[in-house]
């Protein structure tokens, strides 16, 4: 693809785009750089130092998980029925309280129990803004030219990723490169402080501000009368035809949900078993969390660059086949006493199998939302935030099910499922 094939692609994205686009693309970037701060690799390693339980480690963020999974479909719903500026609204105001109590715990040094009530509630926050402002967005863009926009949306999220890590790096080389307790402490509650800035911002993104006819689903509505009778059609159709038109969006959702049923457990686990098994320095384990996200952004501008001569369908295809090979050969890589080389191939495939396997999300999210009519957009959202690694479905159903499974995971035994889903 040549590069005025993908300027071309990024004038038909940015044309006529609603101004919610660009306000959503720098919120989506200090979002996701403040939570990488205090909900993730660095938490997980401040939570293990706390309690020195890995189980009591993945029963916390295994609440955070199923809290995000809970709210979202009917925050989705709201969202759908009511106004979705409401409800982001709303889970501001959760947002903050969660914020909060997390800091007042971590600097008073609470009980436990506030540690749980608080990763209950940024769950909640999570879940029910993640699907809205994914919908809002997709309602702010031109339908069939969207997969620019959408590719670089999760570029910005992945960026966000890995500004986390990289300023946790700067905070180590000040106060020691080492695992201490303060250290990561300082770190938890710098990714708190800035939570308050996109906070802020989520007072902004309107409902006015979205696109109308242009943002439909393609399949759907061609011209204004075809919308009028779409929005007639949908009063008084019955449950037979809304299912029909909604089979695409079903099938990709339910796939991706299959797809990372396992990655949550070992997404949180696997910082620890860099830090505990393989001992890297903070500096070193934090230098992967940066590098993970960054080279997740450049396969999708690659993948998305192909899709435009090859189609976003092979594409996803072709890579999801690749995928099915990169977690073979992670299966067949020994992870007991890894030293030396070893490591170095470690990191290198798991960085390449999570690079390939999601890099298919913004072209999977542009061909749902070309399917999904607007009404459903929300509700669709949130089954597909249901189904991505970072809500911890794996991490919830094993932390319920079997602890002793999580209080082995970061010592590297070949989990069934976990250890095969390095992503």
């Amino acid at each position: 693809m040549t590069w005025e094939g993908w300027e071309s692609a990024r004038r038909r994205s940015d044309e006529g785009a609603s101004p919610n686009v660009k306000l959503l693309l720098w919120l989506t970037l200090l979002l996701r750089g403040a939570l990488s701060l205090c909900t993730e690799d660095i938490f997980t390693a401040y939570l293990y130092m706390l309690t020195g339980s890995n189980a009591t480690v993945g029963f916390i963020q295994a609440m955070y998980g199923m809290a995000r999974l809970f709210w979202s479909g009917p925050a989705g719903w709201l969202a759908d029925r009511w106004r979705q500026d409401g409800v982001i609204k709303g889970s501001t105001v959760v947002g903050a309280v969660g914020s909060a109590a997390l800091a007042a715990t971590v600097l008073l040094s609470g009980p436990q129990w506030m540690l749980y009530v608080s990763m209950l509630v940024l769950g909640a926050f999570e879940g029910a803004s993640t699907p809205t402002l994914d919908a809002m967005f997709a309602n702010s863009v031109i339908a069939g030219a969207s997969s620019y926009l959408y590719t670089l949306k999760f570029i910005v999220s992945n960026v966000g990723d890995a500004c986390g890590p990289l300023i946790g790096i700067v905070l180590f080389l000040f106060m020691g490169n080492n695992w201490e307790n303060g250290a990561c402490t300082a770190v938890v509650l710098t990714g708190l402080a800035l939570m308050a800035i996109p906070l802020a911002l989520m007072c902004l993104p309107s409902d006015h501000k979205c696109l109308g006819l242009p943002s439909e689903a393609l399949l759907n509505v061609r011209t204004p009368e075809e919308y009028q009778s779409l929005a007639d059609a949908h009063l008084t159709s019955s449950r037979r035809q809304i299912l029909g038109t909604l089979t695409v969006p079903i099938l990709i959702s339910v796939s991706e949900l299959t797809s990372f049923f396992a990655a949550g457990m070992t997404t949180k686990f696997l910082f620890l078993f860099f830090a505990e098994q393989v001992r890297l320095s903070p500096i070193a384990a934090s230098s992967i969390s940066v590098a993970s996200p960054l080279t997740m952004g450049l396969a999708s501008i690659v993948l998305q660059r192909l899709s435009l001569r090859a189609g976003r369908v092979p594409m996803i295809l072709a890579t999801k086949g690749l995928d099915v090979l990169l977690m073979a050969t992670l299966a067949c890589l020994p992870i007991q006493n890894m030293t030396g080389w070893m490591v170095v191939v470690l990191v290198a495939v798991k960085l390449t199998r999570g690079a390939v396997a999601n890099s298919t999300r913004p072209l999977l999210s542009s061909v749902l939302m070309d399917h999904v009519p607007k009404r459903f957009r929300a509700r669709f959202n949130a089954l597909e935030s249901s189904s991505a690694p970072k809500t911890m479905m794996g991490c919830a159903g094993c932390c319920k099910l079997d602890p002793p499974i999580a209080e082995q995971c970061a010592h590297g035994p070949r989990c069934a499922v976990p250890m095969n889903d390095l992503s």
